[in-house]
């Protein structure tokens, strides 16, 4: 076979897809070889670096300023994204009589629909993540509307982050903005007003009241999930599809990361036509040449990617296995992720300053109650030296 820049690989002649409907010869000759294997390195040197931040691998060396151990990348599988394994371990591996479906699916959405990583403890003001959720059943009804609000109100005073760095949301808050000024109006309570960051938490209780969390239960798959989701205005391409994904590391749902399903956001289509510069545009969006490559990944040398033991499944709080694949390959939803972050990483490769502004924002270790106790406090109106006297 021959690829995009004219070089013949005759090994690819007698290459076997691991799925029938995507043979190698499918989209051989519109992709460049060569910048697969770059790729390939790109996501090899991801899941070393890691390793070594996760203690499974004693140090980590970079030629590349660009894979420094601080420039962020999202990790292409999904049991090393932190996001990801939060979700599982913290919300949809908890039992039902802990956390209901229904609230499982409530707050996985504001997970990514938020983005920072301490969202959860930062809108319940509650260190322990096992019990930080968010009621969304009882939303409107219990006053858990008005504590989630508070709480964000002081997220800012206290230095605290609650929306991602790395994603735009845009569409997220203007849906959430209209959604706040039909339902309640402009004119709120003192302290707040058509664009308060509880807004979408709000717009998402809303969804799920108008029957969304339902109905995502009964997709059979992700196409399924994402159509759900993208039928709701503000859920465009990109959070329809990441949000598909990150429901799927819930064992009570039925579609997996794995599905024959992609929707390349902005990024991903940036790498596709790096990796297939003969593909039209059509073919590049349609998400195919995503899932082409998951079937057809080890001839590109990815099946000398080794994923750790550890890193293969996520276990609930049974001890048993959540995902219903163990996760030793690049399966679609990765490929995915991969894509987009190869295209970030050719972005920064010459550029140290960008580079170092590529975070990720995090709760770390932070006593999240602490600070949201100490910002009420230095908020509320101080005592004259009459009444302090009183």
């Amino acid at each position: 076979m021959i690829d995009a820049t004219g070089t013949k690989f005759d090994e690819a002649d007698g290459f076997q897809s691991m799925h029938a409907d995507y043979p190698l010869d499918k989209y051989f000759s519109m992709c460049d070889v060569e910048k697969f294997r770059d790729f390939k390195y790109f996501v090899e040197q991801v899941n070393l670096r890691a390793e070594w931040q996760k203690g499974l691998a004693e140090s980590y060396e970079f030629e590349e300023y660009a894979l420094n151990p601080d420039t962020e990348y999202f990790h292409p599988m999904i049991t090393y994204d932190d996001r990801m394994v939060y979700i599982a371990e913290n919300i949809v591996g908890l039992s039902d009589d802990d956390l209901s479906m229904y609230n499982k699916i409530g707050n996985t959405i504001i997970s990514h629909f938020y983005g920072a990583r301490g969202i959860h403890q930062i809108c319940t003001r509650t260190n322990d993540v096992k019990k930080a959720h968010v009621d969304f059943e009882n939303y409107f009804t219990s006053g858990e509307r008005e504590r989630i609000r508070y709480n964000l109100t002081l997220a800012r005073p206290a230095g605290l982050a609650i929306y991602g760095s790395t994603e735009l949301r845009t569409s997220l808050w203007g849906a959430a903005n209209k959604y706040q000024r039909e339902r309640f109006g402009d004119d709120l309570e003192e302290g707040t007003n058509a664009k308060h960051p509880g807004n979408v938490m709000d717009w998402v209780a809303g969804l799920g009241e108008d029957g969304m969390f339902e109905r995502l239960m009964n997709c059979e798959t992700i196409s399924d999930a994402f159509k759900e989701l993208t039928s709701h205005e503000g859920i465009g391409n990109y959070y329809g599809f990441h949000c598909s994904t990150s429901n799927s590391v819930n064992p009570g749902l039925k579609w997996t990361n794995d599905d024959n399903f992609v929707k390349p956001g902005p990024g991903a289509q940036y790498t596709l036509r790096l990796l297939f510069p003969d593909a039209p545009n059509s073919v590049i969006n349609s998400g195919d040449l995503v899932v082409w490559f998951r079937h057809n990944q080890n001839f590109f040398g990815f099946d000398k990617i080794k994923i750790h033991e550890s890193a293969h499944n996520v276990l609930d709080y049974k001890g048993d296995k959540m995902l219903q694949k163990d996760q030793t390959e690049m399966m679609t939803y990765g490929s995915e992720v991969g894509m987009c972050q190869y295209g970030i990483f050719c972005k920064l490769r010459n550029d140290r300053k960008a580079c170092d502004r590529r975070v990720v924002t995090r709760a770390g270790d932070k006593d999240i109650e602490k600070m949201l106790n100490i910002a009420e406090m230095n908020l509320k109106p101080q005592p004259s030296l009459e009444e302090f006297f009183i």
